[in-house]
Order: C-alpha cells, then sequence, then structure tokens
C-alpha cells in the first residue's frame, strides 16, 4: 500500500493540521503518537508500519499530525495546551464530517482522546487505547523531560532503545528527528506530565479496549489496569511484542474481535444519559446543575483556570502557577461550577471539553 496523500486543514487559531486518510471501511482515527509524522511511517518494515498497513486492510483510516509535529505547523506557543490536543482532533473529525468512528490511540496523546471521547459520546463507537497511564506522572520524567532538555540527540537514541526498536536503531533515529524538534517536545511533554484524567474516565460511555504488551515496563502494566478498571464498560487485554503497541498480528486480531463483540449502537443497557447543551446558550440543562446563572460569561481568569482544571491540576498547582492564593483560586473554582450551572470540578471540565474549543 502508498504512502497516504498529505491534506490540510486550517484552525480557528491559524495552525495547519496535515492528514490523510486511506483503506476503505469503518472509519477510525489514530490519534498522533509522541512521535507523529503522516507519511515518514509507513515506509519500511517497522512495527509501527505494519500497524498501519494492517489498520488500513480493515478500516478507513484517518490519520493527522498535532500542532509541533510531523507535517503541521512546528513552533508551538507557551500557552500551549491539553485543550489544543483536543481542538486538533476535534477540528479533523468536524473538517472530515465524521458523525462516528473508532478511536485508537497510544502515549501521552491518549488523554487527548480520553477527552474527546467523555464530552463527546454520541460520537466515539469504541476506544482502543494502548500502554497508558491515566496521570502523566506515570511518565519517567527525568528520561521524557531533563534528558530532551539537555541533549536531544541522546534522548532520540535512548527512547529508540526504550521502545524496542534495536533493529533499526540508526533508521528510527532518523525518522523520529522528522517528527517533532526540541524547542517543540520541551513544551508538549510539559503539557503531557501535567495530564491527569482520572475524573473523566467514569465519563468515558464508549465500549473500551485497554491493550497492553506483556513486556512494556514503562508504563508499568498497573497503570493500564487501572485506567480500565476506572472506564465503565472496558476491558484490558495483553498482548505480546517488545514495542509500545505490541505485536502487529496479535494487536490486530484482537481488535477484530472487540469490535466483532459489540452489540449495535445505542443497545448498550445501563449507560447513563450525558449532560445535555442548550443549543442558544451553550449552557448545561438544567438537570447538570441547580441554581446555575446558565450561560453566563466566564471572566479571562476564570477561563484561565477552568483550562487549567482541564489539564488536571489541583487547586493548590494552579495558585502556584498563577501566583495567587490558594482561597483565591478555591473562590474562582466555585464562581466557575456557579456560572457553568455545573456541581463538580469533573462536570466543569466535560463543560469545558465540549464547549470551549
Amino acid at each position: 500500500m502508498d504512502t497516504p496523500p498529505v491534506q490540510y486543514l486550517r484552525t480557528g487559531d491559524g495552525f495547519n493540521i496535515a492528514y490523510a486518510r486511506t483503506g476503505r471501511g469503518r472509519p477510525l482515527v489514530f490519534v498522533p503518537l509522541n512521535f507523529s509524522h503522516i507519511q515518514v511511517f509507513w515506509k519500511g518494515e517497522s512495527i509501527l508500519a505494519q500497524w498501519l498497513h494492517g489498520l488500513a486492510a480493515r478500516f478507513e483510516v484517518i490519520q493527522y499530525d498535532g500542532q509541533g509535529q510531523g507535517m503541521s505547523t512546528r513552533g508551538l506557543k507557551e500557552s500551549f495546551s491539553a485543550l489544543d490536543q483536543v481542538s486538533d482532533l476535534q477540528a479533523v473529525v468536524d473538517h472530515l464530517g465524521l458523525e462516528s468512528f473508532v478511536l485508537l490511540a497510544r502515549g501521552p496523546n491518549g488523554h487527548a482522546a480520553i477527552r474527546f471521547a467523555a464530552a463527546n459520546p454520541q460520537r466515539v463507537d469504541a476506544l482502543i487505547l494502548f500502554s497508558l497511564p491515566a496521570v502523566g506522572t506515570a511518565w519517567p520524567q527525568t528520561f521524557a523531560q531533563a534528558l530532551p532538555a539537555e541533549n536531544w540527540k541522546l534522548f532520540l537514541q535512548s527512547f529508540t532503545a526504550f521502545d524496542g526498536r534495536l533493529n533499526d536503531a540508526d533508521e528510527s533515529v532518523e525518522r523520529m528527528a522528522q517528527t517533532v524538534n526540541q524547542q517543540d517536545w520541551n513544551i508538549l511533554i510539559r503539557e503531557w506530565l501535567v495530564s491527569d484524567v482520572r475524573d473523566l474516565l467514569p465519563l468515558v460511555q464508549a465500549p473500551t479496549l485497554v491493550i497492553h504488551p506483556r513486556s512494556v515496563i514503562q508504563p508499568a502494566m498497573e497503570d493500564s489496569m487501572n485506567l480500565a478498571a476506572e472506564i465503565p464498560n472496558s476491558r484490558m487485554l495483553l498482548i505480546g511484542g517488545a514495542s509500545q503497541l505490541g505485536n502487529p498480528e496479535e494487536g490486530l486480531s484482537a481488535i477484530d474481535s472487540f469490535l466483532a463483540g459489540l452489540p449495535p449502537r445505542g443497545a448498550q443497557p445501563g449507560v447513563a444519559e450525558p449532560p445535555t447543551v442548550d443549543a442558544k446558550t451553550s449552557a448545561p440543562s438544567s438537570h447538570v446543575g441547580e441554581g446555575g446563572r446558565q450561560g453566563s460569561r466566564l471572566s479571562p481568569r476564570q477561563l484561565e483556570i477552568l483550562g487549567l482544571l482541564v489539564s488536571g491540576k489541583t487547586n493548590r498547582e494552579i495558585a502556584s502557577d498563577l501566583v495567587l492564593s490558594l482561597r483565591t483560586v478555591e473562590r474562582h473554582v466555585n464562581d466557575i461550577y456557579e456560572r457553568l450551572g455545573v456541581r463538580n470540578r469533573t462536570e466543569a471540565v466535560a463543560f469545558a471539553l465540549r464547549n470551549l474549543h
């Protein structure tokens, strides 16, 4: 199968997002890996190339490079946040007019997939996650942040060994160098390491398959198990293989079986209705929270704090980041709840993911 042709869309904040679609069948959106380039990894006999060709034989595969990655616009702003990663995904599926699809993700960008699935239950037919912790601090901070900031080339070489790519180490380093530059990586990893989606896991309604290769020790198998345990309609499967995606043949077979065993869409029992949004006010309907000033606008400071809530930061961490007292942050958070008409942090984050792009 040839390398798919690249197309572009332009986001509302001026970024050009590269995307490609190939194969036929049910749409499957492949969320960018931490090293992403929608053309480079189709080439050769790498594990990722085998995965991509196997998926394209089963699905219409939609890939895209996020901001700062691959063939998309480079040069991330310091204000880049977790919401921007969700916005990239939203922009691609909206641009292509995808009403529903399978969502597949591995690595730190998997949190963007979880955030999208929690906020858009009607659009995600199934969620497939690989080797993914719910908390960014589970990633090795010294390796992922300190080393690349100090020695970029050594980091790329070390990552090749870390991800089980020793058979083609030189080629892997060359490919990874094309996916992201040092400056953008430092901004991306900063956001990944503080990301926390634990509060969102109970909101994911899509049937979910969590896959973890047995030989992968970072993130730990326990991290994937804990993630699967908190998603209501999920199952976990161990497969062989040394890379973060595992053995392609085993993994693809597992995905085939998982999707074949799902009930017809809309026939899943025991799933609560998600909070609805009033189309005129863009505020939650009355059953989300009582007495809220629905439709009221948030101040710039409250929007800033809401963005930090989405990234998973605690009130104390927000106070430190913004140089505010803890009491001031708590007051702002309570005001945000009241203005949005929500009851807690989980509902506030879900509202933000649905409405603030």
